[in-house]
């Protein structure tokens, strides 16, 4: 039982300190630098939908995806649940939710080629990508 412990607190502490942190980024031509989160809520809850006089594209990972559940969770705050019943009533208001991609790499190759749009990734990903980032996730 010991072992068994121990090998959890060993994984676990692995595990915690080789993750990648979550990160907003963009295309390098994007002209802002940095957002806050309040910014970020706006964005993706279709309640802004500009940025410097640009329209914003934003961009979601997979509903089941692991990075996606962090984003909902420690950026905009929000459960699955309530993101789905917010987005029910906002689509009969006239607002888009944001793009869905499979996986980071696709949301990655989208931010490289088509300006004004925004995602989240883990910061290893956008560093591959040579990625602007706009804003860090404290953990």
């Amino acid at each position: 039982m010991k072992n068994l412990l121990f090998a959890l607190l060993i994984y676990n502490g692995f595990f915690f300190f080789t993750a990648n942190a979550l990160v907003i980024v963009s295309g390098e031509s994007f002209s802002i630098n940095s957002m806050d989160i309040d910014e970020i809520r706006r964005i993706y809850s279709g309640k802004q939908f500009r940025l410097d006089n640009k329209k914003i594209i934003p961009l979601n990972l997979g509903i089941d995806n692991p990075l996606r559940n962090k984003f909902e969770q420690y950026v905009l705050d929000k459960d699955k649940d309530t993101l789905a019943q917010y987005w029910l009533q906002a689509h009969y208001l006239g607002h888009h939710t944001p793009k869905v991609f499979k996986s980071q790499e696709s949301v990655a190759e989208f931010l490289s080629k088509v300006d004004n749009s925004i995602g989240y990734l883990d910061e290893e990903t956008a560093q591959k990508f040579h990625l602007k980032i706009l804003f860090r996730l404290k953990e």
